[in-house]
């Protein structure tokens, strides 16, 4: 599962900005489905990035109590490997220049967007990231799961081994236990 922020201070964006996206198909992005967490407040995202991982961050440029450049910025040390983007229906060239370079833009993606090529964006950029790490999110769940694994047996030897009866059944030995 892909999971993306969207932070736009307008509910109203925010929402078309989700029903773009959640209307693209799972066998467009490898199989996987996309999570979508929507923040009408930077301060909030900020937050929320303290506790999960992204694989794409989609960010409004004008917003009251922070700018999407300085938002993405302050991410740069929670996220530094995901994707940024920014959108925004005042294509200043300035505020383009500083977004790309401060705080290592994507993509630019002026509003109103068309949706098809808002979803390709969106594609391409998950795409690229996954190549680029060449795992993919269920992968990294799994040799999570592995490590887990690991590192249980080397704390608790023997802890992961099963017997198993003919029928398929696990067999429990209860040696020292009171029934």
């Amino acid at each position: 599962m892909y999971r993306v922020l969207l932070v736009d201070d307008e509910p109203n964006i925010l929402n078309a900005l989700r029903r773009s996206l959640a209307s693209i198909d799972a066998g467009r992005l490898d199989g996987e489905a996309l999570k979508l967490d929507l923040f009408t407040s930077p301060e909030a995202a900020i937050e929320r990035c303290d506790e999960a991982e992204f694989d794409l961050i989609i960010s409004d440029y004008r917003m009251p109590s922070m700018n999407g450049v300085d938002f993405l910025i302050r991410l740069m040390d929670t996220q530094p490997n995901v994707p940024r983007v920014i959108i925004s229906g005042y294509a200043d060239r300035d505020a383009i220049i500083a977004a790309v370079n401060e705080a290592q833009l994507t993509r630019f993606i002026q509003k109103p967007w068309d949706d098809g090529k808002l979803q390709s964006a969106v594609i391409s950029i998950l795409a690229n990231a996954n190549r680029r790490s060449a795992v993919t999110p269920g992968m990294q769940r799994e040799v999570g799961r592995e490590g887990q694994l690991q590192r249980l047996e080397t704390e608790c030897p023997g802890i992961t081994y099963v017997e198993r009866a003919e029928d398929g059944g696990i067999v429990i030995e209860l040696e020292d236990a009171e029934i």
